[in-house]
């Protein structure tokens, strides 16, 4: 089979794992340990894929305690093998509760961390949350948020005018990733929170000024500085395929990171679900309020890898890439690449790139031929 690493495709290799790692990757033929698990055909192996943007799914939501288990065996059939739950801006007593319940079922994808969307967002660009949810910057909260999670808060979406330098260096110095979202800053105090220690753009072009020759905003800001990571939303709903593509061919040491930004309802039947205090719609490929607004996506991380490829015109391996070690890479986890040492959480696609089969260090946790539905999360293959 094809291995893909680094963003490069290295063709007919094989793999030996022992021990939960990765312990060998050669063009020749490995003596492999009796017992050992062989997969043979065409496809792709690949590092598991990191959804670092993601609130829920399948009924399962992060700000409910005791539904990230569940919800990380139901990324398994995504080829997730690690992800941050996703917490929203919340009453200070939901988000401790949320926080302290971060934890992932150990047969499911790995929970790397938390992200923290909020609460230090732009009333001026809410998206769909309620805009009296976020407010200015507060170190108490923070300490609070802190101390109640039992992951560590390794990303936060932050707002460039809600904080000060000195609060962006502060929060650099407790080791989390800042990202630039629900934003109505300028292009100059983009700029500024960049210089500050700011790294990323959470959901590019959404909830974020937008750009304008005469005032290009956060958006004409992230444009301009292609060392910055961005996540994208690739349902073809949240960013049309022209703006995207721009934004990749923008980047320069700054990587595109996909994320699904999925909410509770998807993957569930059309129709009417609440969910963070408001009625949210379900139809066919989107999720939306009742006015129509985008309410999160339905996006699943695979086809968004299958959509890069398309949309991006993004090599396989590219693709691959922009699922799997950009994500770690852009929360400053080691991005790996399929290499002798690495852990074996690992994803085998078919060659449309459609997941057979995820290994969570080195345990076949699903394999494709295991019916999903809604109500209940897929078991782990042990």
């Amino acid at each position: 089979m094809d291995v893909a690493s680094g963003g490069q495709m290295l063709p007919r290799r094989h793999v030996l794992v022992a021990n939960g790692r990765v312990t060998a990757v050669s063009a020749s033929p490995i003596q492999a340990p009796s017992g050992a698990l062989t997969v043979d055909g065409p496809g792709v192996l690949a590092q598991g894929f990191v959804d670092t943007h993601v609130h829920g799914r399948r009924g399962f939501d992060v700000m409910r305690p005791g539904e990230v288990e569940p919800l990380s065996l139901d990324l398994l059939s995504q080829g997730v093998t690690g992800f941050l739950p996703t917490i929203v801006a919340a009453p200070p007593n939901e988000l401790a509760a949320a926080l302290s319940a971060a934890s992932g079922d150990p047969r499911g994808a790995r929970v790397l961390g938390v992200h923290a969307e909020g609460p230090f967002l732009s009333p001026d660009q809410p998206g769909m949350f309620p805009p009296d949810a976020f407010h200015d910057y507060d170190r108490a909260l923070w300490r609070d948020m802190q101390n109640a999670a039992a992951s560590p808060i390794c990303l936060m979406t932050v707002a460039a005018e809600r904080l000060t330098r000195a609060q962006v260096e502060n929060l650099r110095a407790d080791g989390v990733t800042l990202s630039l979202g629900h934003t109505d800053a300028s292009y100059e105090e983009a700029l500024a929170a960049f210089d500050a220690g700011v790294t990323r753009g959470t959901h590019a072009y959404n909830a974020m000024r937008g750009f304008h020759h005469r005032d290009p905003g956060a958006v004409g800001a992230l444009l301009d500085r292609g060392d910055i990571d961005a996540e994208l939303i690739l349902d073809g709903l949240h960013v049309a395929c022209a703006p995207a593509r721009i934004l990749a061919a923008t980047r320069t040491t700054g990587r595109i990171v996909l994320v699904s930004d999925s909410v509770p309802p998807a993957g569930c039947p059309p129709g009417d679900y609440p969910w963070a205090g408001r009625r949210l719609r379900v139809d066919s490929d989107s999720i939306r309020l009742p006015t129509g607004r985008l309410a999160g996506s339905a996006l699943t991380l695979d086809a968004a890898v299958r959509r890069a490829a398309r949309w991006l015109d993004a090599s396989p391996a590219a693709a691959l890439h922009m699922a799997s070690e950009a994500p770690r890479a852009s929360i400053g986890l080691d991005p790996g690449g399929l290499r002798a040492g690495v852990a074996a959480d690992l994803v085998l696609l078919d060659p449309h790139l459609h997941p057979r089969m995820t290994l969570v260090a080195g345990v076949v946790r699903w394999r494709r031929m295991r019916p999903k539905h809604c109500a209940n999360a897929p078991s782990g293959a042990d």
